[in-house]
């Protein structure tokens, strides 16, 4: 367990700004939002989709990072506001993944996984496609052997929404999924995560949106745990203010039921351990 202990503290890990190319606000909204609604800290983690990288990518994270730096200086004192990034399909491109992250130093990545390389996006993807049995489970077992070698690289700080397929498969095609197929690599990235001193994410949007969990499922979160895992940061994945915190303790409430004590939020990519209430 790493950095110090904090009690009795909402400190939100994974949030967007109009600076990713679906966010709604600027990062000065979201953060006089969070001063006003009691929430003690955000991370601003701006969408950065590496097999899709040009400039646009590198203009909006300078702007993102840019403006964090003046919301640090106006909220000082009253909000903790930290530099991230939400790093995508790394491997696909690893030599531009390895660039961002000299070129762009911050206080935390999430490295996450929105398609397998060359497939698109699961949010693009129809439900035809998702009812062929055959293509849903080579999309799915790509998807997880991809991630399973994402976390193996390890250059990053937490793993981001595991289950994300399963925000559009089950949640708005109704399609569901018997996620039994893929535990056995899900359970050996988990192993690799704890033993590397990579955390994971509780992603809480999926209560906010028609999937109603969160991301990922609670054997995900118990079996990281199991394996020694203490590094897990709650997000909402909000891409504007008025769901930043939301269903923060629905996450908090499933840490201790999967047995941890504490959550975390990270500075200069060193987890500081927040007691949960």
């Amino acid at each position: 367990m790493g950095g110090s202990i904090l009690s009795n503290y909402i400190f939100d890990s994974h949030v967007h700004s109009r600076n990713s190319f679906d966010g709604e606000e600027s990062v000065d909204t979201l953060c006089s939002f969070a001063v006003n609604n009691n929430i003690d800290g955000i991370c601003i983690t701006d969408h950065c989709e590496i097999n899709e990288y040009d400039e646009s990518f590198e203009n909006s994270i300078r702007k993102s990072h840019s403006d964090v730096e003046c919301a640090q200086k106006k909220y000082e004192g009253r909000l903790i506001v930290r530099k991230g990034i939400e790093l995508a399909q790394p491997l696909q491109n690893m030599e531009i993944a390895e660039k961002v992250l000299k070129k762009f130093p911050c206080d935390f990545i999430i490295g996450s996984m929105h398609n397998p390389k060359d497939e698109q996006d699961y949010y693009y993807i129809t439900k035809e496609e998702y009812m062929d049995k055959q293509r849903l489970d080579y999309l799915l077992t790509r998807y997880y052997e991809e991630y399973y070698e994402m976390t193996r690289w390890g250059k990053f700080d937490v793993i981001g929404h595991i289950t994300y397929p399963l925000r559009y498969i089950e949640g708005v095609h109704k399609i569901k999924v018997d996620m039994t197929k893929y535990n056995e690599i899900i359970f050996e990235m988990l192993k690799v995560a704890a033993q590397s001193g990579i955390g994971i994410e509780v992603n809480v949007s999926g209560f906010r949106q028609p999937y109603n969990k969160q991301f990922p499922n609670f054997e995900h979160i118990k079996a990281y745990r199991d394996f020694g895992g203490e590094i897990v940061t709650i997000g909402t994945d909000s891409h504007n203010s008025i769901t930043l915190g939301s269903y923060f303790e629905k996450g908090e409430e499933l840490l201790k039921q999967a047995g941890f004590k504490y959550y975390s939020s990270f500075k200069e990519h060193k987890p500081e351990m927040i007691k949960l209430k």
